[in-house]
């Protein structure tokens, strides 16, 4: 019997409350919404939304279990999040400490692809392993009409930060395996270019509603008014003060410089090393795993204050202590906000309190409101913010649902449902 069929019956419910361990109220409502949907809808995809910070990579590795699966594919955004992923799969470290599995439950055989597929003999030796997990990139290079992949090879399929499905190089391996159940999670079901995330929304799990179980903690925006000095500048010594007046009220806080090109990082670099006490890092996507990874290291080590980068360190980076970020270049769209924000909202550490969001005031608006106004109160924004959409997508969803969806003789010509939009 395969392994995760064999371990079905090993499988505990727990639910924490705060003083024993156990699952949160997000996860057991996602993953009981996971099991109720196949049961009648095998080959429709599940779309689950969690905030970030609710547990979701638990809730992916146990659906696993509940499923039953022959042999698991997990597609992951990232290297670090593929690594993340993959420890987690391998050792069950949150499923046992959560109870609900004990702890001589043995591991699965588990793959981490970490260079191409470029052989039918590739994807023939993933046989012997009972979870696989990879980035798009990895993956792709293997779908080919020369050598495969056996359509199969698995039977379900989970994707982390889902929002990431209408690229091709996503929806190319998603598809390569037409029998397989799948799974999209994400905390954003939504995206800029209105692109459709194929898949029934059966569980999302409100931020408000996190808030509320205090695993999405409490947020602050402390606009920078420059005086008369460069903005950048402004954020930094803001930034440095707020660093130092949190270290001496004993908060345990790290700090993210944030901005959209490699050239602003640079010069960053150099104005934070100029002008401030601060020990930081710049990462980007030239630098190696191995330079993040030892980067990141060092900062929970306490031995930085604090990174700056370039759109990295994003989705499915934990850690908690993260609660200072100094945005010099702000992020336009609502799911990518969110992203980011969930990054500092982490509550499960000791030593941590609000996290501040430090800017220079505009008129930006990020799902019809001024985030970045002076005087903007996130608390009260940002919990229903993201809910609104989600809500609207769903409707036209269900909307839909009740039409007969003809398949498009022309499968290049993808309609994305979600450009209908209300009158108002």
């Amino acid at each position: 019997m395969a392994y995760f069929s064999s371990n079905y019956n090993r499988i505990n419910y727990p639910i924490s409350d705060g003083a024993t361990p156990g699952l949160r109220n997000a996860q057991i409502g996602a993953i009981h919404a996971i099991g109720a949907h196949f049961s009648i809808h095998d080959k429709e995809p599940a779309l689950i939304v969690m905030p970030t910070g609710s547990g979701k990579t638990a809730v992916l590795n146990l659906s696993a279990y509940l499923l039953r699966a022959n042999r698991v594919l997990v597609i992951s955004s990232s290297v670090l999040v593929r690594g993340q992923i993959k420890n987690e799969f391998s050792t069950l470290k949150t499923l046992k400490e959560s109870s609900v599995f004990a702890k001589d439950i043995p591991t699965p055989t588990v793959k981490e692809i970490r260079s191409p597929i470029k052989s039918m003999e590739e994807w023939e030796a993933l046989k012997d392993f009972d979870a696989v997990i990879g980035i798009p990139n990895s993956i792709n290079e293997g779908i080919n009409l020369a050598f495969g992949p056996p359509k199969n090879l698995f039977d379900l399929i989970l994707v982390d930060e889902a929002h990431h499905v209408p690229a091709f190089t996503w929806t190319n391996i998603i598809e390569a395996f037409p029998h397989a159940k799948k799974i999209f999670f994400t905390a954003t079901p939504f995206r800029r270019d209105k692109r459709e995330i194929k898949g029934k929304i059966v569980f999302s799990y409100p931020l408000s509603k996190a808030y509320e179980d205090k695993i999405f903690g409490d947020l602050g925006y402390y606009p920078v008014l420059p005086n008369n000095e460069h903005p950048d500048l402004a954020i930094a010594k803001a930034t440095e003060a707020v660093f130092k007046e949190d270290k001496e009220a004993g908060l345990r806080h790290f700090i993210m410089v944030r901005t959209e090109t490699k050239e602003h990082a640079d010069a960053l670099d150099t104005l934070y090393k100029e002008n401030t006490s601060l020990s930081l890092i710049k990462v980007d996507s030239t630098k190696t795993y191995s330079f993040i990874k030892k980067t990141i290291e060092k900062l929970k080590a306490g031995e930085l204050d604090g990174i700056i980068c370039v759109d990295m360190l994003g989705e499915g980076f934990d850690f908690p202590n993260l609660k200072i970020a100094a945005i010099h270049s702000p992020k336009k769209s609502l799911a990518n906000t969110m992203q980011f924000i969930g990054r500092f909202a982490r509550t499960n550490a000791a030593d941590i309190g609000e996290a501040k969001f430090l800017a220079i005031p505009s008129d930006i608006e990020i799902g019809k409101k001024r985030l970045y106004a002076e005087g903007a109160i996130w608390n009260d924004i940002i919990k229903n913010l993201s809910q609104e959409v989600v809500d609207a997508e769903d409707e036209i969803k269900r909307t839909l649902d009740t039409f007969h969806r003809k398949k498009e003789v022309d499968q290049g010509k993808q309609i994305s449902f979600l450009i209908l939009r209300k009158h108002t």
